[in-house]
């Protein structure tokens, strides 16, 4: 473990922020989950690295908007809401986190990515339905089959995604806890997909990838 990484200011206010964020949440009847680098780190329960920003979803984050920006601003964060792509930005120090909206119907869980011009779908079940503990702090994330499943489809759903090396580590490391639980990466890929009109407005096919898709199996 690197003590420096894991003793650095900045990851002790990102603490502080995923503190402020499960509190928020609470106070305004709604779930935020961590997606992305952060995830790992949690999973492991330890800083592995460091960051420079937060990606959320946010349960219903249109309905609850309002509370929410109030909420943080009462904590002392600044915000800003990008109404093209329905996304909240906070902001305290060096440190900002951002939220999409997310909406469930029934089983299905849909993480609108570009607002309402792009939705990635899968099943609720791989959320977080309890809080985990990081560094005494609860935090809900988008689980371990969605960070896998996206991260092999990222690219489909943003077709200007370039693939860095931390992201070919993350995928790797996904891909070994996958197999240390028995499953078959095709199964859960065949429970991820996007729809993204956005890329049609860029000239994409609606026929095509990235616009409409079911990975291959």
């Amino acid at each position: 473990m690197n003590k420096e990484i894991l003793l650095s200011k900045a990851n002790q206010h990102y603490l502080e922020l995923m503190k402020d964020i499960y509190e928020v949440s609470n106070l305004c009847s709604t779930k935020t989950y961590v997606w992305g680098g952060f995830t790992l780190d949690i999973f492991e329960e330890r800083f592995l690295q460091e960051h420079e920003d937060l990606d959320c979803f946010v349960l219903d984050l249109m309905d609850v908007l309002n509370k929410l920006v109030l909420e943080y601003k009462k904590r002392g964060y600044k915000t800003e809401f990008k109404g093209d792509y329905n996304r909240l930005v906070i902001r305290k120090e060096e440190q900002h986190a951002s939220f999409n909206p997310l909406n469930v119907d029934k089983d299905v869980a849909m993480w609108r990515h570009i607002g309402d011009q792009g939705t990635v779908y899968f099943p609720y079940s791989w959320l977080d339905d309890s809080p985990r503990s990081f560094y005494g702090v609860n935090v809900y994330t988008s689980g371990l089959y969605f960070e896998y499943a996206f991260k092999s489809i990222a690219r489909l759903a943003n077709p200007k995604w370039k693939v860095r090396k931390k992201d070919q580590d993350a995928l790797a490391y996904l891909t070994k806890k996958i197999a240390e639980q028995g499953l078959a990466p095709n199964e859960l890929l065949k429970n991820i997909w996007c729809y993204n009109p956005f890329w049609m407005k860029q000239g994409y096919s609606p026929f095509s990838e990235p616009v409409l898709v079911c990975p291959k199996q």
